[in-house]
């Protein structure tokens, strides 16, 4: 009984002084600084108040830790600081790129050729013109190859087309045997040894006479 008589007293005086710890009422923008904090523990626990002081050797080894922990703290902010700025520097050069301070917008001559570039529409008209090629409408395919060589004149792919077109309307329609025979004869100048370009010449050959 009396050792649980002890162990509950010792528990009341705890709970006793944990209480005098708690602040009074006060404002909450009272500064509490590390002295204020200390009075307070002391007047709550009286005589028992006890902090212990460091040796040398642990004041050595908190202030090394100090040290390095602000140098790791500096290398992070170096190292942010080193991928930071150029995105910032960047950020601003592209912004300011094409700012032009008030004054009216000069396009470039690059400017105005990429506005006017009509590969889109180049693509368009092969593609359609393979589709009425094989519907054996020749007319609309030559129709659309010829297209497609005003916007790219010196491509190859169009040329001979258009050449193919003629070669079907020459066999079939008996149409544009000369116009064939002349655009095919300028290719195989261009391109000795291309075997398609041998292939539509024959049908010319055979055809136009």
């Amino acid at each position: 009984m009396l050792g649980g008589f002890g162990s509950i007293n010792h528990m009341i005086v705890t709970l006793r002084n944990n209480k005098n710890l708690l602040p009074a009422k006060r404002s909450f923008f009272k500064n509490r600084d590390y002295g204020a904090i200390k009075n307070e523990y002391y007047n709550a626990v009286g005589d028992a108040f006890n902090i212990k002081k460091a040796n040398p050797e642990q004041l050595l080894a908190i202030r090394k830790e100090i040290i390095k922990k602000h140098k790791k703290e500096a290398r992070r902010f170096l190292l942010l600081l080193g991928i930071g700025l150029p995105l910032i520097v960047l950020g601003i050069y592209f912004t300011f790129q094409n700012f032009r301070f008030g004054f009216p917008n000069v396009k470039t001559t690059q400017e105005r050729s990429l506005e006017n570039n009509d590969e889109e529409k180049y693509y368009f008209y092969l593609e359609d013109g393979d589709k009425w090629l094989k519907k054996r409408n020749y007319y609309n395919a030559v129709f659309q190859y010829k297209k497609a060589v005003a916007l790219y004149p010196s491509d190859f792919e169009a040329n001979y087309r258009l050449a193919l077109g003629y070669s079907y309307q020459c066999q079939y329609d008996f149409e544009n045997c000369a116009k064939g025979m002349q655009l095919i004869t300028k290719l195989e100048k261009e391109f000795p040894d291309n075997k398609d370009i041998q292939s539509v010449k024959t049908i010319f050959v055979h055809w136009g006479e």
